[in-house]
């Protein structure tokens, strides 16, 4: 978790996290231009000198609130699929986990709005995290794992817009079902995109 410090009075945790939940909420729901402080405050269920003692900033706010509870977890993989897979899964998680309105909305409004905000949330928690698997993918393919003639970038990408796409357009109704098959998902989606290489005679398998 990620440890802020803001001026005032002494916190109640208990309020922090009400109020850093309301405000992943609100911009889920009503994006940038609906996101302030009242509203977070009423949403939240506390006063307004509650959250001023706290922040005073939607700024500031709103990158603290997916800095709290939107965490990327460390890559521990050692193959090609094994990073992959624990990449779909992560997304998987993020899409359709409690804040999946919030993330979908920064991947809507990053394109839309020259925010300072935006940006620097959109960096942290969507394009950091897959230079980091990006990276790994490298040094695999560097050691031999991947074929010289196999682009890193579009094979992070094939798997990157499927998990998304399937985020976007699976039906309501299935979604539950669905959160229960994210591992199996995964290892059909990663297995599809290795065979084809392997059967192109592109992936090296030890």
């Amino acid at each position: 978790m990620t440890q802020f410090s803001i001026v005032g009075r002494p916190r109640s945790s208990d309020a922090d996290e009400r109020i850093m939940r309301a405000a992943l909420d609100l911009y889920g729901e009503a994006g940038w231009y609906g996101f302030n402080l009242t509203n977070v405050a009423k949403l939240a269920g506390v006063g307004k000198s509650t959250m001023y003692a706290r922040w005073n900033s939607r700024d500031r706010l709103l990158i603290d609130s997916f800095n709290q509870f939107i965490e990327f977890p460390p890559i521990t993989g050692t193959t090609v699929r094994e990073i992959l897979r624990d990449e779909v899964i992560y997304r998987l998680g993020l899409y359709f986990g409690e804040h999946s309105k919030a993330i979908r909305r920064i991947l809507v409004e990053m394109n839309t709005e020259n925010e300072p905000a935006l940006i620097e949330i959109y960096n942290a928690h969507v394009l950091y995290p897959m230079r980091a698997v990006r990276d790994r993918l490298w040094i695999l393919k560097n050691a031999g794992e991947l074929s010289t003639q196999i682009s890193v970038t579009r094979l992070l990408d094939a798997i990157e817009g499927s998990t998304l796409m399937r985020a976007l357009t699976l039906h309501p109704d299935n979604v539950e079902c669905f959160k229960t098959e994210f591992a199996e998902y995964a290892d059909d989606l990663v297995d599809d995109q290795l065979r084809i290489l392997h059967h192109a005679g592109d992936l090296r398998l030890a």
